[in-house]
């Protein structure tokens, strides 16, 4: 298994990170999912990181800096996801030091990451790799 920073992004790597986002719940257009890929890949401060095994993408991670008035710098995790078929090989952990590496060689060393609360076993999972929750909040939206 390998992880691999992406920095461009195939038609085929974009349909099998959307399968295994549909794995959590999170249905997209895969046309819309693979242009939203494009455009991360191709920026500085953002991250997508995969895990691939046999030549299949078994994990994906996205993080990017994050820029607030109120908070010092920080790195975001902003999804994780591992083939449900392949949990508990240690792929989420390789992911998530990969994006710790990045973090550090960008001269941040605080990560964060959001967690629905329903999502019991990943609160475990990150709390088993160090990380402490520090708050909880309600998400509001409004579509315009």
């Amino acid at each position: 298994m390998e992880i691999i920073q992406l920095n461009a992004i195939t038609e085929n790597e974009a349909l099998q990170i959307h399968a295994l986002s549909n794995q959590l719940g999170y249905e997209n257009d895969t046309t819309l999912l693979f242009g939203r890929l494009r455009q991360i890949v191709a920026l500085n401060d953002h991250a997508v990181f995969i895990a691939k095994q046999n030549d299949q993408i078994v994990g994906w991670l996205h993080c990017l800096v994050c820029l607030r008035v109120e908070s010092p710098l920080f790195v975001e995790v902003t999804g994780l996801v591992v083939d449900e078929n392949v949990r508990g090989q240690q792929i989420g952990k390789k992911l998530i030091e990969a994006s710790k590496i990045w973090s550090s060689n960008h001269h941040i060393l605080k990560i964060r990451i959001r967690c629905n609360v329903v999502r019991t076993e990943s609160h475990q999972f990150y709390q088993a790799l160090g990380f402490v929750s520090n708050k909880k909040q309600k998400v509001f939206e409004i579509t315009l």
